[in-house]
């Protein structure tokens, strides 16, 4: 498991943890040793320095249970600490979450939050041991419990309400931009969209989430199992679709939520010609630049499941740069692997990218240099030249043996701060096109 020394994700717990720091007023309690609250919440801030939050960091209680607790239980630390939690933090939603030791002990959660659960004070309880899985499937395993034991089910839908799943706080290091571009885009068209991680959310985003008439999911693997799940229990529908970057990627996102909701096809059709129309107003003040520029590259993105294929797909089919190689870098069973494939062969690249799966960030360059010519001794080749990878800091070295620029799209990202941006629909992809030139020019 040579990923573990430069990891592109933490645990189960920590995927809880930065999600719910995302949240309005809401307050996590680990159950679990000091260690494992202090340097989660260290990993996390790694998404372009998330923060905080309302409850985050250095700020979440924990039990701090220790060696003897581990022998004779941690019960008793767990009931003191959800009493001084309800006293001292002002939430509006209390969420114990256990770690690798709690779920060894079998501590007994559910009967303890029923002996100290009061009525004004939502609590919750999730199990969250890190060796279950990822931080990506800690997300999905929230918003699976979110609809479980918190949102209320409706039997009647609000028709153009939808919520907006499958972006990881910090973890997907744009959401909040993002998630932001996405619920402006839509309410052009008459969708009101529940984010539940923009700043405009309150818990009544989240306690109506059961009155929507459709789940967005923008990943194919993180968010579908959930979707599936609340279809049963909610019976609200679900589209699974990717993250739109740029113009083409974003109109049809937006004709594939109007065809679900039922909308009205000349409204559409106006707002999306606006927003084309101001796209490519933008674009065309770059095209000076880009045509005495050697703007073409080759590219390399190193991402998730749910971002390397929109990256790709916007390089090649809006700005017609040519992606040698994609890296999806998650720990994916040969399913997820497959419906991975699946998206990537209906894409239609100009020239198709390969695409592999690999977790270790030695190996993705390792990869490059076995089967690229230039690090041959080959007469004759042409050169991945010139050269821009989109990927993690951590892919910095990977960038200046290509010698060519880097631009830091997945976690961690470590050489910028990430507070309002993002890379998604239309703004998102004016951003991308912004950076990815800056990139190039500002060694100037």
């Amino acid at each position: 498991m040579a990923y573990i020394e430069r990891p592109r994700f933490s645990c189960m717990l920590g995927g809880v943890l930065a999600t719910l720091s995302a949240l309005p007023r809401t307050i996590p309690i680990i159950h679990g040793a000091q260690g494992c609250g202090g340097n989660l919440s260290a990993a996390y801030s790694l998404g372009g320095y998330l923060g905080a939050g309302y409850c985050g960091n250095s700020g979440v209680p924990s039990s701090n249970i220790g060696e003897s607790d581990i022998i004779f239980g941690g019960g008793e630390k767990l009931i003191r600490e959800i009493n001084s939690t309800f006293e001292v933090m002002d939430g509006d939603l209390y969420v114990v979450t256990t770690t690798c030791m709690t779920d060894i002990i079998g501590d007994d959660i559910k009967g303890i939050l029923n002996e100290v659960g009061q009525k004004d004070k939502p609590i919750l309880f999730i199990d969250t041991g890190g060796f279950k899985g990822n931080s990506y499937y800690g997300y999905t395993k929230l918003i699976q419990e979110l609809f479980a034991q918190y949102i209320p089910q409706k039997n009647t839908k609000q028709n153009n309400l939808v919520n907006i799943f499958g972006l990881v706080p910090g973890y997907d290091p744009y959401f909040r931009g993002d998630l932001e571009e996405l619920k402006r885009i839509l309410e052009l068209v008459g969708v009101e969209a529940n984010t539940f991680f923009t700043h405009d959310q309150t818990q009544q985003n989240i306690l109506r989430a059961g009155e929507a008439s459709l789940n967005i999911v923008l990943s194919r693997v993180y968010g579908p199992e959930a979707a599936i799940a609340v279809k049963d229990t909610h019976g609200i529908d679900y589209l699974i679709t990717d993250l739109p970057i740029g113009n083409l990627a974003t109109v049809g996102f937006v004709w594939q939520v109007a065809e679900k909701l039922g909308l009205d096809r000349e409204k559409v059709s106006k707002a999306l010609y606006q927003e084309t129309d101001s796209y490519f107003k933008y674009i065309d003040r770059a095209t000076d630049l880009i045509a005495d520029t050697d703007f073409q590259n080759y590219a390399v993105v190193i991402a998730n499941a749910t971002e390397a294929l929109p990256y790709a797909k916007y390089l090649d089919n809006e700005i017609g740069w040519i992606t040698g190689y994609i890296f999806i870098t998650d720990e994916l069973t040969e399913e997820q692997k497959n419906a991975i494939r699946q998206v990537f062969d209906d894409i239609e690249f100009s020239i198709r990218p390969e695409l592999v799966f690999e977790t270790d960030t030695y190996r993705i360059q390792q990869y490059i240099e076995q089967n690229n010519p230039q690090f041959k001794s080959d007469a004759y080749y042409e050169t991945f030249s010139p050269a821009f990878v989109l990927g993690s800091t951590i892919d910095r070295k990977l960038a200046e043996v290509l010698n060519g620029g880097l631009l830091s799209i997945s976690f961690p990202v470590i050489n910028r701060i990430i507070l309002a941006k993002g890379y998604a629909g239309f703004k998102g992809g004016l951003n991308l096109l912004e950076d990815l030139i800056t990139g190039q020019i500002s060694g100037r």
